[in-house]
């Protein structure tokens, strides 16, 4: 398994297509540090689906090196629990790690073919540059509210408004500044709520702060509420910034909040690459999903360098174990972001999704038993 920073890339016309109503803030799942060790930025699809051939056997596959893009936080576990257990080269997938820092440019690194695996919040720059043509598609579910789950996103109140009972109700938003990453599943999720208590976005004051300042920006009284996802949900709360309002186990059950996405390089003649990626995908999500063993916090620590007791106290987000994407939840998203003048127009769902994959990583690990 390789461990690899990818440089900060310039892809011209793409990147000013894709960047579009992307709101440019710092991701929710911002971090201070990577794990980053090398710099490698591949300029083709043919360096980015590096292919070498696997020892002479009757049943292997040849050997493929998928690049995926990683953040060092707890819903990225599947990738790095599957590298290590071997769950991935069960089917003959090398995974190859690539830490990117800023946001804004993965999508493009993805369409671009740099990268081949990428996933996140649903965004309204994702379907905007699928629209345009990007040859990007949603593949599987990456983080979906499980309504007897733990709190994963959530709308966190600073602490003298709580204890105050000025967060008591979604109408008492009206005037606040809240911190949240514009044209994304997080601001969907804040305007279900705001609509609750008669409210729309444009009654609160929005301001987005990268996750890191957050802490600081709460407790000098710079910004009054923060949506926000583990960690920050568990960090925050020991500060006393605790979540206020209506959960999304309550308002937006069984969505999918982010998911994966394939780019070019694993959609037509790589296509069966992106089925056994798929099932090494899965195969880990299995065992992302048996929860805080020692063998998970062993895994997640050493890749996301996060403290072992902050990951054994905070909430790991529930992700799909068949891997399907709830796609009415992603339409509802598309339809706030067209209103909300962040989305051109909803994109139909044979535009933006290809479940085959998940088909084909079925048939797959049901004929490896």
């Amino acid at each position: 398994m390789k461990h690899v920073h990818l440089a900060r890339v310039s892809v011209g016309l793409t990147l000013g297509l894709l960047l579009t109503a992307c709101g440019g803030g710092s991701a929710t799942e911002s971090t201070t540090s990577t794990a980053a060790t090398s710099t490698t930025a591949a300029t083709s699809t043919t360096a980015a689906m590096t292919t070498t051939t696997a020892a002479p056997t009757t049943t292997a596959p040849e050997s493929v090196t998928v690049k995926v893009v990683t953040l060092p936080f707890i819903t990225f576990a599947p990738y790095y629990i599957g590298s290590e257990e071997g769950y991935f080269s069960k089917y003959g997938i090398e995974v190859e790690l690539v830490n990117m820092t800023v946001q804004e440019e993965i999508l493009p690194a993805l369409s671009s073919g740099q990268v081949d695996v990428s996933s996140g919040l649903l965004s309204a720059g994702m379907f905007n540059a699928i629209d345009r043509g990007a040859d990007v598609v949603i593949t599987a579910d990456k983080g979906i509210v499980d309504p007897d789950g733990c709190v994963n996103w959530s709308i966190l109140g600073r602490s003298d408004l709580v204890e105050s009972g000025a967060l008591d109700s979604p109408d008492q938003l009206a005037g606040l500044t809240v911190n949240i990453v514009p044209a994304t599943w997080l601001e969907y999720y804040l305007n279900v709520v705001l609509e609750s208590g008669g409210l729309t976005l444009d009654d609160i004051k929005a301001v987005n702060v990268s996750s890191p300042a957050v802490p600081d920006a709460l407790n000098s009284a710079q910004i009054d509420v923060a949506v926000n996802a583990e960690p920050w949900v568990t960090i925050l709360a020991n500060s006393g910034h605790v979540p206020v309002l209506a959960l999304p186990q309550e308002v937006l059950a069984n969505e999918s909040g982010a998911v994966m996405i394939y780019g070019p390089t694993l959609i037509g003649d790589n296509h069966d690459v992106g089925g056994r990626f798929m099932a090494g995908y899965l195969e880990s999500v299995a065992q992302y999903a048996e929860g805080k063993t020692d063998r998970n916090l062993d895994i997640i620590e050493t890749f996301t360098e996060l403290d072992r007791g902050l990951l054994d106290a905070m909430c790991w987000p529930a992700i799909s174990l068949s891997g399907e994407v709830d796609l009415a939840g992603v339409d509802d998203f598309q339809e706030f972001a067209v209103e909300r003048g962040y989305q051109d127009a909803i994109v139909p769902g044979d535009a933006y999704y290809d479940g085959s994959y998940l088909d084909e990583a079925a048939t797959l690990m049901e004929a490896a038993g």
